[in-house]
């Protein structure tokens, strides 16, 4: 199996984790990003090598209804 991208077609906000272990939120910009699954039902999505996104399952279903999102594998 390859590896999975979240590839973004409109941008929206991913929760990240800022200075001081502060929960925060970031822009996830149109572009595709390595995905993969960690626990309890979160996704870890990297944005750059010095930032680092979590979505939920739930949010990811929902980036993915709303047409904001698509999986794909590479």
């Amino acid at each position: 199996m390859g590896v999975m991208q979240l590839k973004v077609i409109n941008s929206f906000l991913a929760k990240t984790v800022l200075d001081d272990d502060v929960i925060g939120l970031t822009p996830l910009k149109a572009g595709r990003y390595p995905i993969k699954a960690i626990e309890d039902e979160q996704y870890e999505v990297v944005k750059s090598k010095a930032r680092i996104c979590y979505l939920t399952s739930h949010e990811l279903e929902q980036v993915i209804k709303s047409r904001d999102a698509v999986i794909i594998n590479v």
